[in-house]
């Protein structure tokens, strides 16, 4: 076990960096570039390998990853690319950076993963999830009076939007979403909590106050459905991409990625035994110094080397 990070970097004045996360790209550029200055002043123009740096932590799908920040120039909004023909699945094509050309590969392609646009259609599919909670409420309707709702499960974080959404909204999420998001939970909570109470009346054997219930459910039904339906507008109209933009071998490299999160220690850095290592792009992997998250290490020499072989 190796683990390459000291506890306290100073900047220029000598004051620690903080390590709370930071979602704003441009607090993360200047933490970068705070540190790119001490070291610089620490070292000259010496190898930077010899000077301290932490990692820029990232977000890929459900997961996080970290690149060393040494090597991060800065944290954009992904602009468009062109493609280029016949060039490797690997890259999403050629983009600019302050007039400069630069290859932009796409993390998501890299590691087999559905692009944004593709996971909100297919795995949050808020249509799907709609259609689910408007035959839940036909289901309660029909079962009120009958006393035949057993199995009718009430708790919000179990139905598959509640299981989505709870997994869903610790992301870094732009402000469009994250209103949207706000406001659609505790309403959520409240159709699944009518629920329960329509069942514990029928339960009972109160049908009357159970259907009494009714009416009152079918307005938080109808509100829910129209919230979910403007959750799914906004993530479709906010699919968020960032640039983290590498300095290599003298040359601009994009690496597209959903969100950036802080600048941070990793602890417990482990070498991949050689029979898991799935590419060569990860070769390691760390704890999160905050909350001991799993993070995998992205090698940025990988880059270098993949655009001297085409």
């Amino acid at each position: 076990m190796s683990n390459d990070n000291n506890d306290n970097i100073m900047t220029e004045t000598g004051t620690e960096i903080e390590t709370e996360t930071e979602t704003g790209t441009e607090m993360l550029n200047a933490r970068i570039s705070a540190l790119q200055a001490q070291n610089t002043g620490a070292g000259g123009a010496g190898d930077p390998d010899e000077y301290h740096y932490p990692y820029v932590i990232f977000q890929l799908f459900e997961n996080k990853f970290a690149i060393n920040c040494k090597y991060v120039v800065s944290i954009e909004q992904a602009s468009p690319t062109t493609e280029l023909v016949n060039a490797s699945n690997e890259f999403r094509g050629i983009s600019y950076y302050k007039n400069e050309p630069m290859s932009v590969f796409d993390l998501r392609r890299i590691f087999g993963l559905m692009s944004s646009e593709e996971y909100i259609r297919a795995v949050a599919d808020l249509p799907r999830r709609i259609s689910e909670h408007e035959a839940y409420a036909r289901e309660l309707l029909a079962g009120a009076e009958s006393d035949n709702l057993s199995g009718l499960e009430t708790d919000p974080n179990k139905c598959e939007f509640g299981k989505w959404f709870a997994q869903y909204k610790t992301k870094v999420l732009s402000i469009e979403v994250r209103k949207e998001m706000d406001k659609i939970e505790p309403l959520h909570e409240k159709f699944h909590n009518a629920a329960k109470t329509i069942k514990g009346l029928a339960a009972a054997g109160k049908p009357d106050e159970a259907a009494a219930h009714l009416a009152e459910f079918e307005i938080i039904k109808a509100a829910l459905t129209e919230e979910m339906a403007g959750l799914n507008e906004a993530l479709l109209q906010n699919v968020a991409e960032l640039n983290i933009i590498l300095q290599l071998n003298g040359k601009k490299i994009g690496l597209v990625v959903d969100a950036a999160e802080s600048v941070e220690e990793i602890d417990d850095i482990q070498e991949l035994p050689p029979s898991v290592v799935m590419t060569d792009y990860i070769k390691r992997l760390g704890l999160s110094k905050k909350d001991k998250h799993i993070i995998f290490i992205i090698e940025a020499g990988e880059f270098s080397a993949k655009l001297e072989n085409n």
